[in-house]
């Protein structure tokens, strides 16, 4: 039995499984994760070693090539880049892009921890992640108070950070800027000569009084107590009134070196100003949240914010916690959109069908196939792991014009047999099954199209796999409602008895039959002269030419850009500059935007930003504009202002 025959004679089953498939599909909706671009999973592993006091051939030497040495024996190495510098070790190992990035990931770790014995005592131990090109913080926030530096700095690092990595789908809390505390002890190398002691001895000495040990067990009658002897330094004083044994006899550590409470170096700074309230802060603690893998940004997002008031409640007094940017909305509002224009696109279409078709009924038929054909295709993008972002949501779009070629080819086929005097079961039946096969072949078409994309094992394969299974999905679900739905309601809302057209419908038949009528003429007057059919292919294939020399002056780019409102400006002095030297010069553009009133806030990172320069040279300065609707300008009209 056919299957628009079951569907005909049997509709409450055939309309319980559909309903099964639209019910889960909306269950899937639901469930999905929010996100502008697809997850990648790129196997790129990153491996980084501080070893602090190195120079880049210590580096090389005894971490770089120890590293290197250990994880080349990991199958299906791509690439191995590697950079060895002042203080630090980065090697970056690219897969082949068959390769599961977590058993990458797992497999460089397990190489990794077997050579931390061989490393250097002083290194710190490799930190092994994965690296994402596309991975952003969601929520920017900047910690700013009228205490010391170093006090706010320990308050973001000791209580905020580990504060929010509490929140669900946060991964990773990173903070730029600040000062951190440093306890300094600073000696002059003759008071060091003088005093019988060399730089190695004194080193030690604070190191053995700076120990937590346990001290083993007292045990009294049932008790058996723990003991732990406490000795890491609780202030300035003990440090100060520490006693050194020397040739001479003891003597104080204070009498012998100068011990400072201070801060560390400051190689990154972070400004911000808020365009707005005119208010602003030269040393700012940026705190960057990043959502864990796969996770919905949304959420992650709206759960920063549902915490937020009670973290800002239990903050001193005098500071402040700012949310600066955040990535979601700029999501939301494309998501939303691209919803918005799939609901035209299946409004639009059915209105024209209905011009076409003159029946509302046949229009309710094609139109009911599209909303559940998509509401299926999210069943098996669920599964598929698919998030709701621009690609699926793009692919869902591309197919709103295959869901309803399908079903009208049916359609139109059963009113042929209508028109000849069948009854409307007979007609959905006959009509069904005659069109099976090509309409089977027109989708096959697009099929044939789509799922290669899939196949690919490049980076375009990976970032397009989302875009092509959700048109094959929804192709698929059209072509099982044009068989299913369309046949049933067909045989069961369709009248038997001709029904009088409406004025309108026979103006619009007189219209096409009109329009048909000229075409015909135009074929027969081109096709009665052979140099005038001639002459036609000419200018086929000249036009055809001329297109394809057009083409090549297009401009080709992996992703489009889109206009979120944010612009990076990065600014690049030579190698060595100071801080005080970036600062000014960031310092020029940031005039510049305080005048523009578009621009609603900007911070500024001042100092190396990446692992692979050295030196403070660098600056990004962060922009974010006012919304669309109070902007007069786009981010690219900013920037020639800026030039102005």
């Amino acid at each position: 039995m056919h299957i628009a025959d079951l569907s005909i004679k049997r509709p409450i089953l055939i309309s319980m499984v559909l309903i099964v498939f639209v019910l889960f599909g909306a269950i899937s909706f639901f469930n999905m994760n929010l996100q502008l671009m697809p997850d990648t999973a790129l196997p790129m592993i990153t491996v980084q070693t501080v070893y602090a006091g190195a120079n880049a051939e210590e580096i090389q030497l005894q971490v770089t090539k120890t590293v290197e040495d250990a994880v080349s024996s990991v199958s299906e190495i791509d690439s191995i880049q590697s950079y060895s510098m002042e203080n630090a070790s980065f090697i970056m190992i690219s897969f082949n892009l068959g390769k599961d990035v977590y058993v990458a990931l797992n497999e460089v770790k397990d190489k990794v921890d077997g050579i931390i014995g061989d490393l250097p005592d002083e290194a710190e131990d490799p930190l092994v992640q994965r690296f994402d090109p596309l991975s952003v913080p969601v929520v920017d926030l900047a910690l700013s108070g009228n205490f010391p530096a170093t006090e706010l700095y320990d308050l973001a690092d000791r209580k905020l950070k580990n504060r929010f990595s509490q929140i669900k789908g946060v991964a990773e809390v990173t903070l730029t800027g600040g000062k951190e505390r440093e306890v300094r002890v600073e000696i002059d190398t003759r008071v060091l000569q003088q005093n019988g002691l060399s730089l190695r001895q004194l080193a030690g000495i604070l190191a053995m009084n700076n120990l937590d040990m346990p001290g083993g067990n007292i045990q009294a009658g049932k008790m058996d107590v723990s003991v732990r002897m406490q000795g890491r330094f609780q202030d300035i004083d003990r440090i100060r009134n520490l006693e050194v044994p020397t040739p001479f006899g003891l003597k104080k550590m204070g009498d012998i070196a100068v011990v400072k409470d201070t801060h560390k170096a400051v190689r990154k700074q972070t400004t911000y100003f808020n365009n707005r309230t005119r208010q602003g802060d030269s040393d700012v603690i940026l705190i960057s949240l990043r959502k864990t893998s796969g996770s919905n940004e949304v959420r992650t997002y709206d759960e920063v914010v549902k915490e937020l008031p009670e973290i800002r409640e239990s903050l001193p007094k005098g500071c402040s916690l700012e949310l600066i940017n955040e990535s979601t909305t700029f999501t939301r509002d494309s998501v939303k959109d691209t919803l918005i224009n799939i609901g035209l696109g299946i409004l639009f279409t059915s209105l024209i069908l209905f011009f076409f078709l003159h029946d509302i009924r046949s229009t309710f038929i094609v139109a009911l196939s599209m909303p559940m054909s998509i509401f299926s295709a999210f069943l098996f993008m669920g599964m598929s792991g698919f998030s709701m972002n621009l690609l699926t949501l793009m692919g869902l779009s591309t197919s709103v014009g295959i869901l309803v070629t399908n079903s009208v080819v049916v359609l139109e086929n059963i009113f042929r047999h209508k028109n000849r005097g069948l009854s409307s079961a007979e007609s959905a039946s006959l009509g069904t099954r005659e069109i099976a096969m090509a309409v089977l072949a027109s989708a096959g078409t697009n099929l044939v199209v789509f799922l290669p994309l899939a196949t690919m094992s490049s980076i375009a394969g990976i970032m397009f796999r989302n875009f092509s299974l959700t048109v094959v999905y929804a192709t698929l679900f059209s072509l099982l409602m044009s068989f299913t739905l369309t046949p049933m309601l067909a045989s069961l809302i369709l009248s038997d008895k001709s029904r009088r057209k409406l004025r309108i419908s026979e103006k619009m038949e007189k219209f096409f039959a009109s329009m048909e009528e000229s075409y015909r003429k135009l074929l027969v007057f081109f096709l009665k002269k052979r140099s005038r059919a001639m002459a036609l292919i000419l200018f086929s294939v000249v036009l055809f030419l001329s297109s394809l020399f057009v083409a090549g002056k297009i401009g080709f780019e992996f992703i489009p850009g889109s206009d979120d409102g944010q612009l990076t400006i990065k600014v690049d002095l030579p190698t060595g500059a100071n801080l005080d030297a970036v600062a000014k010069t960031a310092g020029e553009i940031e005039t510049r935007l305080k005048r523009i009133p578009e621009v609603s806030r900007f911070w500024t990172t001042l100092g190396t930003q990446s692992m692979l320069r050295e030196g403070v040279e660098m600056a990004l300065i962060h922009v974010k504009l006012v919304d669309v609707e109070e902007r007069l300008f786009s981010t690219s009209e900013l920037v020639s202002r800026l030039h102005e």
